[in-house]
């Protein structure tokens, strides 16, 4: 029998975000007192250590880049859980769209998802101007190994009326190259699905069986090392709903009382050492809400 992951002590300190159904607890908040120090000549002194760095904002080792790419991963699934949320309601006021390029924008290179947006704001004003002006959307650069983009771009309507665009007419707007535009279901967890689709890479495993087809493996996160360095993974617009920020004790921040509409939490325990050797140990609590509400962060 698998053992059940304990769950964050009542009294421990966390750091809560509420989004869609969705309600996010973490013993990740930060710490409470600073680890450096900036000091003159644009260097900071560790204070674990005492050890003297030069300031320098650019990641400039791959390890840094991809923490950086998994933190605005996070940033990105909890902006989608409060947009996008996943309900019994009739939900034919969103769409996902994926655009793509008939040539190379060559993804190895930060600039060219300048030019990705910038194609991007001429479609998006040109779709708003045909079909909806208050049409809201999050676009998400996806690297491809090839050194192309694609852009997965989730749309709603503010007022939740109907939104229909044929594929047609999306790839006419768009002028770049293949289109896809699909409904998003009922049943669908919007941010598990986009996520897999931006940080996952799927390969072909060949079988030395010659009567057997070939199968495939992904790789969770695979694909977040090929994201350049400092590059803007995702465009929003300005009337989206940010998640809402608690901090506190656990018991303070989700009382037993709320607990009692939600299901059981889906516990998971991140335990790495830090760059100082430092053992680290973060736990995060998934919570559902049993009544799901539409747009709603209560």
């Amino acid at each position: 029998m698998k053992k059940r992951k304990k769950t964050i002590n009542e009294y421990d300190e966390v750091k809560a975000y509420f989004y869609g159904s969705t309600i996010e607890l973490t013993t990740g908040i930060g710490p409470k007192e600073p680890k450096t120090k900036v000091i003159k000549g644009h260097r900071y002194v560790v204070l674990e250590t005492g050890e003297i760095k030069d300031m320098n904002q650019r990641a400039e080792k791959r390890t840094d880049n991809l923490d950086s790419v998994r933190r605005t991963m996070k940033e990105l699934r909890r902006l989608i859980g409060a947009n996008f949320v996943s309900n019994d309601i009739n939900r034919k006021d969103q769409l996902w769209i994926t655009l793509t390029y008939r040539e190379n924008v060559n993804a190895s290179n930060k600039n060219s998802s300048e030019v990705v947006y910038k194609d991007f704001k001429k479609f998006i004003r040109k779709l708003r101007k045909k079909y909806n002006p208050k049409i809201e959307y999050i676009a998400v650069l996806e690297p491809q190994a090839s050194g192309r983009w694609h852009l997965h771009v989730l749309m709603k309507t503010l007022d939740h009326s109907k939104l229909y665009i044929p594929n047609s007419d999306i790839e006419n707007l768009w002028e770049k190259g293949f289109t896809s535009t699909k409904r998003l279901k009922n049943s669908d967890n919007v941010s598990a699905y986009v996520m897999a689709y931006v940080s996952n890479i799927e390969i072909d495993l060949k079988s030395s069986d010659k009567n057997k087809s070939n199968s495939k493996k992904v790789i969770k996160g695979g694909r977040l090392s090929f994201y350049p360095k400092g590059i803007r993974i995702y465009r929003r617009s300005r009337h989206l709903v940010n998640p809402k920020i608690k901090k506190g004790q656990k018991r303070e921040v989700l009382s037993l009382k709320s607990r009692e509409k939600l299901y059981e939490p889906k516990v998971y325990i991140r335990d790495f050492k830090n760059k100082y050797g430092k053992r680290i140990k973060i736990k995060t609590e998934f919570y559902t809400k049993k009544e799901k509400t539409y747009g709603k962060d209560d």
